[in-house]
């Protein structure tokens, strides 16, 4: 396994902020400079992943200044062990900041940013899927883009995203049921995107407008 250290994605620093903040700095700070290490193919999907964060925020966020993160690879089994995942603790711009664990605080900034990493990677790990997941995103390279039914991290993200940016009400289950199935086809009608949620296509629309849109909402 061949892997590389960075220190820097899309132009900005990678800072590790889970030092006790006793000593100045811990979760929820810029944090401290560090070299975290992944494969070149997830050092070049992030790269590709936050250019876009980047370059879809609003301009009133100001300058992109800082990524935090628990870190990448890690000697254990799971997609760390592989050099395949990357843990997002949060993102600060000069007039805004994304820190994962105030999701229920900011729903519109944290589904913008989660709808972009939808589009580079298939696995994300969010605020609703676990405790465990609440103070930062895990991501990584283990499986495709694509929308899957039977995924409870896809659906409660799709659930949340049709709630908190589109405006239909919807439960946050995980669950694809009756009531989900009924409310995505309402969406889908309304985005004017013609088809299922789980045609490839269909799924990077949804998330490209989304992305607008709960961008629109976070600097509203």
């Amino acid at each position: 396994m061949d892997l590389i250290a960075f220190t820097s994605l899309a132009g900005l620093p990678v800072h590790y902020d889970r030092f006790d903040p006793s000593s100045g700095f811990g979760y929820g700070t810029k944090g401290k400079p560090f070299k975290p290490r992944a494969t070149r193919k997830t050092v070049d999907t992030l790269e590709k992943c936050f250019s876009d964060i980047l370059k879809q925020a609003p301009d009133s966020f100001g300058k992109g200044e800082v990524i935090t993160s628990a870190g990448a690879y890690v000697e254990k089994s799971g997609q760390h062990g592989k050099g395949q995942a990357f843990d997002l603790d949060g993102i600060f711009w000069k007039s805004q900041k994304l820190v994962a664990i105030e999701y229920p605080e900011k729903p519109h900034l944290y589904l913008a940013v989660e709808s972009i990493i939808r589009q580079h990677f298939g696995t994300v790990l969010n605020y609703n899927y676990n405790a465990a997941h609440q103070d930062h995103f895990h991501i990584d390279i283990g499986t495709a883009v694509k929308f899957e039914k039977m995924s409870k991290s896809r659906v409660e993200y799709y659930q949340a995203s049709m709630f908190y940016i589109h405006g239909f009400q919807v439960g946050i289950d995980g669950v694809w049921g009756l009531e989900t199935e009924g409310v995505s086809s309402a969406v889908l009608e309304d985005l004017g995107i013609s088809g299922e949620i789980s045609v490839l296509g269909n799924w990077l629309e949804y998330l490209k407008l989304t992305a607008q849109r709960a961008f629109e909402l976070a600097s509203s």
